[in-house]
């Protein structure tokens, strides 16, 4: 008994030495979790994409805004320049016209470029080609329509692979009708020949020549292509004088069209159909390396060279260069940059070393 109640006091004295009622241990204090409404999100930047300017398309021969980009092959025509077989018909409906001797003998010939050929219902009067237009068509990958040729001619072009044909071949063409007889304008047999735009491209499909060509021409261009610092050139005498061949060429600024008016023979060019007067927005003359072998008149087009570039009644010196038979002409200014010129026609005389330039 005595065992028991000593065993009940050391209990007793054991609970009250521990000062108390045993607390639980503290959990450790937590950050109460955000309510939907409590919840700050992060600033979020949509991103932005910057304006840009579409793309404008030009026309590479005549600086023209387009639609698209040009892809069409250049028709070129070879047209007669010399005085009895004068006016001409839509000649000044090309974008670009070359003048230059071809052959012996003081004969004279255009090569006039089309963009648009099956837009120009007549053009003419046709004649042949020749070996330098042969050329020029190598550097601008042209399909040249011609009134026939020499076989001199015709056997270099097929040497350089310039699609070409002759516009007066009826029997080959079938029942496309690329040419015309006109006798109306009192000119002989062989400078009463005209060609008909749109035929001629048909005809150039049913030959199979590609249709689509993407290159660059060398043609730059400004809405105003006055050269600034240039000299006052209201008329411009190009002297195409090679050995004792001689033809002037005199571009006259006209205010009212804003265009050089081609005169020649004394008389300022009018198209034979509209009465139109033959007008360019710009003249470009370009000395060239010009020799003849036999018959025919040749240039070193890709030595390049000097000359001049007109616009809005003023002139400038340029250069020329070419950096291959394949390649087009590029034009710059005396300070080596690139020359710009008009939207607009243009005029390019192949001036040889005998020829002068006055204005």
């Amino acid at each position: 008994m005595k065992r028991i109640i000593a065993m009940m006091l050391a209990l007793t004295l054991m609970l009250c030495g521990c000062g108390g009622k045993a607390e639980a241990p503290k959990a450790e204090a937590t950050q109460p979790a955000p309510t939907v409404a409590e919840t700050i999100e992060e600033p979020t930047t949509e991103p932005t994409t910057e304006a840009t300017e579409p793309p404008v398309y030009r026309n590479p021969l005549n600086g023209e805004i387009i639609d698209e980009p040009y892809t069409d092959r250049l028709f070129a025509c070879t047209i007669s320049n010399m005085q009895e077989n004068l006016p001409h018909v839509n000649l000044c409906k090309a974008d670009v016209v070359f003048e230059t001797y071809v052959n012996m003998n003081n004969i004279v010939r255009c090569l006039a470029l089309y963009s648009n050929i099956e837009d120009v219902e007549a053009i003419g009067s046709m004649r042949s080609t020749r070996p330098i237009f042969n050329d020029l068509a190598q550097h601008y990958g042209l399909i040249v329509a011609h009134a026939g040729g020499s076989n001199t001619a015709l056997k270099d072009a097929l040497e350089r692979n310039i699609e070409n044909f002759n516009v007066e071949n009826w029997d080959v063409m079938q029942n496309v009708t690329t040419s015309y007889r006109d006798k109306t304008y009192n000119r002989s047999l062989e400078n009463s020949l005209f060609s008909i735009g749109s035929g001629l491209k048909e005809y150039a499909e049913f030959a199979g020549y590609a249709m689509s060509l993407e290159r660059d021409y060398g043609f730059r261009f400004t809405e105003d292509g006055v050269p600034a610092g240039g000299e006052d050139a209201a008329e411009i005498t190009i002297h195409l004088n090679y050995k004792q061949a001689k033809k002037d060429t005199i571009m006259v600024y006209d205010e009212e069209l804003g265009k050089y008016a081609w005169k020649q023979y004394g008389k300022i060019m009018q198209d034979q159909i509209s009465g139109e007067t033959e007008a360019f927005t710009n003249v470009l003359i370009l000395s060239a390396d010009v020799t003849n072998e036999g018959l025919y008149h040749y240039a070193d087009f890709d030595a390049g060279g000097t000359g001049f570039y007109a616009c809005g009644g003023k002139l400038i010196p340029i250069t020329w260069t070419c950096a291959g038979e394949r390649e087009p002409f590029n034009f710059f200014m005396e300070d080596g940059q690139e020359l710009q010129i008009g939207v607009g026609n243009t005029y390019i005389a192949i001036l040889p070393a005998d020829g002068s330039v006055e204005y």
